[in-house]
């Protein structure tokens, strides 16, 4: 969390230094709705645990191939300030929330399930003894980003009507995710088929969620995109654009990726990079224009102004 709050302090410094510049800047603030969706990640297969390999081989053999995830995208939303460097270059800050789901309805087995990251247990009311449940049962994952984002955008043509633009982001994502059971009863019905067992909650792992024993997982973020802003009126403009983002996590289909290491015979964790896509529209309010902190740069600032005569502009009259 220390190379994140660093990370967040320099982010933050950079991108308002243009605010503390004596030129003219104008300043923005953007409101937007998102629809962020997962895309898959780029690393291969994980090397399976025997015994999971054994279990998805026989599963495989009697059953068919198994299916991948149905990924779906969900409603987030974007605020950001928006300050320009010139007519065509743009730097602004942004604090969003992505939202995505998925579905599996074969699944197999994955290696995370025998780990201590399995969260799906019963509990025996006699011995207190905890069992973890291994599972092939149809799953579901939901998982939400907060980011803060810095953006640099390049507007080709920044006169205009219609202003396109081309944009490069990097920040900071604060990712909570939950992998649990699309039919938990199925699940619950046979645990207690079993003399004293009592099913905990459907979850096979979460994580940053009300529940969840670790926090939020902070990772790197980078990416971009195109899009295009449209004049409505004097202040106000119509917003798009289309963002492709790669983040430094393993978690964000709700499973951690683990590999099997043959020469200690255990499961390791290891992070990856993941891609997704997202689309946002929204509006732009220009808030001001030749905005300066000193008030040296622009019609607008907060400068000292001198008195002078209104009929001798040129000659400054000394106070009384």
């Amino acid at each position: 969390m220390k190379r994140f709050l660093i990370i967040t302090i320099v982010l933050s410094f950079a991108l308002s230094t243009p605010y503390f510049l004596a030129g003219q800047n104008s300043l923005k603030l953007r409101l937007s709705g998102n629809s962020a969706k997962f895309l898959g990640e780029q690393m291969g297969v994980d090397s399976l645990y025997p015994r999971v390999a054994f279990l998805n081989d026989s599963l495989e053999s009697l059953l068919g191939l198994f299916h991948d995830f149905t990924n779906k995208a969900e409603l987030g939303f974007e605020a950001e300030i928006m300050t320009s460097l010139s007519d065509k270059i743009w730097l602004g800050l942004e604090i969003s929330r992505d939202a995505m789901t998925g579905k599996n309805d074969y699944p197999g087995f994955y290696n995370f399930q025998y780990t201590n990251s399995l969260q799906l247990q019963s509990t025996d009311t006699i011995s207190k003894v905890i069992t973890p449940w291994q599972t092939c049962l149809p799953i579901k994952y939901s998982t939400s980003m907060v980011n803060i984002v810095g953006n640099f955008r390049i507007y080709p043509i920044p006169e205009g009507k219609i202003r396109p633009f081309i944009k490069v982001s990097t920040g900071i994502s604060l990712i909570s995710t939950e992998l649990s059971l699309s039919t938990p009863a199925e699940w619950t019905d046979k645990v207690k088929t079993i003399p004293n067992a009592v099913p905990g909650p459907p979850v096979l792992y979460s994580r940053g969620k009300k529940d969840s024993e670790k926090k939020v997982m902070p990772a790197f973020n980078i990416g971009g995109g195109i899009g295009f802003e449209l004049q409505l009126t004097e202040k106000i403009s119509l917003y798009a654009d289309a963002t492709y983002r790669m983040v430094n996590s393993n978690i964000l289909d709700g499973i951690p990726n683990y590999d099997y290491i043959e020469k200690t015979g255990r499961l390791k964790e290891y992070n990856t990079w993941a891609t997704t896509r997202k689309i946002s529209f929204g509006l732009v309010y220009t808030l001001g224009e030749g905005y300066s902190v000193f008030g040296n740069g622009g019609n607008k600032g907060k400068g000292t102004a001198k008195r002078h005569h209104p009929f001798l502009p040129f000659y400054e009259v000394k106070p009384f």
